[in-house]
């Protein structure tokens, strides 16, 4: 299995002019101050509830073959508790992230930017907040849909005005920085590399336009689920103490500060108009072999432009 023959070590800037001023002096706080790195396991009921749904109204068949690209033991188990049995995990290099971790699900190497398995292997690719990592996001999600028999199935952040604010109060950045700290300045950036990789983030529109362009012979049906989920907790909000959310924190405690998150959670999850602003974009895209009413299907197989669908519009 090859990999991609992207240099990890290029030497890019990850400061853009453009967006450095976001940082102001929090990026030199980070930088001269030591951080005690505590992991943090990450609360995925919101997210379970969110899949299910999905599986429950878009049929998703949950005997199919499932492939978690970047997939996480964490990943695993969120697919068991829906009721998938046939799961396959794939990391760049093949190697378990949790090697101790009971079970013997099959982990193969799988490059999101570079899939080296044959068109529809599986019938369902699942990925959970691992394209933002790719140095091509659109490539990764091509690639997906490439391999995908049935459904992808994505969960990212989410592209939104509410969001956007965000990012200007520095309550979140568009560097993922903070992943980068969480794994000892080692791993969690771009293509798990120490550099922190742009947070790319999703909506609706974003996914018909990419999977209209990379496959514009099918009608697909994309399904999309933004949502708002703070899965922190202490662990967590202590990697980021040199953030404005750690200034927060330093007054009113991150304990009342996790109770504020979660009960505006509960209210912004009720109201749809508040809910499409979240921090999460999940979304699955049903593959059909229905062509589009303008195409035909010659008996050999080749799909040609169908004459008749414009003497229909005269």
């Amino acid at each position: 299995m090859q990999h991609s023959n992207i240099n990890l070590d290029e030497r890019m800037p990850i400061m853009p002019d453009r967006v450095e001023g976001l940082y102001e002096g929090n990026i030199e706080a980070i930088n001269s101050e030591p951080v005690t790195v505590e992991r943090y396991t990450k609360d995925r009921s919101q997210f379970d509830r969110v899949l299910r749904k999905c599986v429950e109204k878009g049929g998703i068949d949950i005997n199919d073959t499932v492939l978690v690209v970047g997939g996480r033991q964490e990943d695993a188990e969120c697919l068991l508790r829906c009721g998938f049995h046939r799961i396959t995990l794939s990391t760049i290099d093949g190697v378990p992230d949790e090697p101790e971790a009971p079970g013997d699900l099959p982990v193969i190497a799988v490059d999101a930017e570079d899939i080296r398995l044959p068109d529809q292997s599986y019938d369902i690719v699942f990925v959970h907040e691992v394209i933002h990592h790719c140095r091509s996001p659109h490539r990764a999600m091509c690639e997906m849909l490439r391999v995908a028999r049935h459904q992808v199935l994505m969960m990212e952040p989410n592209e939104s005005a509410f969001m956007r604010l965000l990012v200007r109060m520095q309550l979140s950045f568009p560097f993922e920085l903070m992943a980068v700290i969480d794994h000892n300045y080692l791993s969690g950036g771009v293509r798990d590399s120490q550099i922190p990789n742009f947070i790319f983030r999703w909506n609706r529109h974003d996914v018909d336009k990419l999977v209209s362009s990379f496959l514009p012979e099918y009608s697909l049906r994309v399904y999309a689920d933004p949502y708002w989920d703070f899965n922190l907790d202490e662990a967590g909000l202590a990697v980021r103490k040199q953030t404005r959310i750690g200034m927060i924190t330093g007054v009113i405690g991150a304990k009342n500060f996790l109770r504020i998150l979660h009960a505006a959670q509960s209210v912004l999850n009720r109201v749809p108009i508040l809910r499409r602003q979240g921090n999460k974009f999940f979304c699955c895209v049903h593959r059909t072999s229905q062509l589009r009413p303008w195409l035909a299907l010659e008996s050999d197989g080749r799909i040609i432009f169908n004459p008749s669908y414009q003497s229909k519009k005269q």
